[in-house]
This record gives C-alpha cells, sequence and structure tokens, in this order.
C-alpha cells in the first residue's frame, strides 16, 4: 500500500510509524523546538496519538480516518495506540489518505501560521541568544593575554553539532 504512494507521502508514513516525525514533542526532544506544544491547537504536547485522535484542526479528517479503520479493523480510535494503528497493515491506506489530506507530519512555516508567527521567532531568538552566550563563554575560556592588550586562543570553541557528544 505505501509503496504505491509518492515519495513524500510515504516518508511522512514511516516517520509517523517510528516515531521521528515532524511532532511538537519529538521536535522538542530533538531541542528543535524550545515547547512541545501543538501549533494548531496549543494543546501542551503535540503527540502522534494527539494528531490521529485528539487535534481540533483535524477534526473532520480524524472523522474519515477512524470510520476507515473501523471498516478494515473493527476497532475504534479509543482502542488504538499510534503505534499499533501504524503495526496494522490493514489500516495503512486509510491513514494514507489522512495524511494525504493533512498537513500532519510537516513542518508548518511561520509564514504559513499567521497566528503563530510571533511565537516562532521568540523561539528563533532565543535559540540564537543561547549559542551566542556559548560562543562567548568558550572565547573568553579559549583566549590568553600575550602582552599589549592582545588575546591568543588556546583552542577552538566545540561546534554545537558535537556538543552533545562530549557530555554523553
Amino acid at each position: 500500500m505505501v509503496a504505491g504512494s509518492t515519495k513524500r507521502l510515504a516518508s511522512r508514513f514511516y516517520q509517523l510509524k517510528t516515531g521521528h516525525c515532524r511532532t511538537g514533542q519529538y521536535l522538542h526532544w530533538t531541542k528543535s523546538r524550545l515547547t512541545a506544544q501543538c501549533w494548531w491547537c496549543k494543546c501542551p504536547r503535540q503527540t502522534r496519538d494527539h494528531l490521529l485522535k485528539r487535534c481540533p484542526r483535524w477534526k473532520s479528517e480524524q472523522k474519515t480516518l477512524w470510520k476507515e479503520v473501523w471498516k478494515e479493523a473493527g476497532r475504534g480510535r479509543w482502542q488504538w495506540k499510534a503505534h499499533e494503528l501504524f503495526a496494522e497493515q490493514s489500516c495503512s491506506q486509510a491513514i494514507l489518505d489522512f495524511l494525504s489530506v493533512t498537513e500532519v507530519g510537516k513542518i508548518v512555516l511561520a509564514e504559513e501560521r499567521e497566528e503563530d508567527v510571533e511565537s516562532e521567532a521568540s523561539e528563533l531568538e532565543l535559540r540564537e541568544r543561547a549559542e551566542r552566550e556559548e560562543e562567548k563563554k568558550a572565547e573568553e575560556l579559549g583566549a590568553e593575554d600575550v602582552g599589549d592588550g592582545g588575546k591568543q586562543r588556546l583552542f577552538l570553541p566545540t561546534p554545537s553539532f558535537m556538543a552533545s557528544a562530549e557530555m554523553e
């Protein structure tokens, strides 16, 4: 079923299936967002379950999804966990149909969400500010006076993508 869909749709399906998808919870876990909040309804945690069952933004699409799931598997919305639903092959087409008519699993840019532009900008600003402060600290630690007011670096700051590896 998934093999017959577009590459983008199949990619979203498998990302959601494995839990490595563009949801507020996952992006917060990867430190790409400051919060796990749903960008469509302001629920504190945007999870796969939330998007498939509860998010009011996709209410009519959810109704169609769960009607199809009931036909295919004989179980209703509250009898499924997201990982179980994605594991059930007979429900794959219903999920693909849901994904094709929604933006679930896609990044919704600030320009597309007029009401969230301010909060998204502040997240970016906070992240950039924190990175600048880290760089400044690293520069202060990695510099040594060499006379006549000049400073010489003892080492370069650790790149941000390597910082997490050092912590482990």
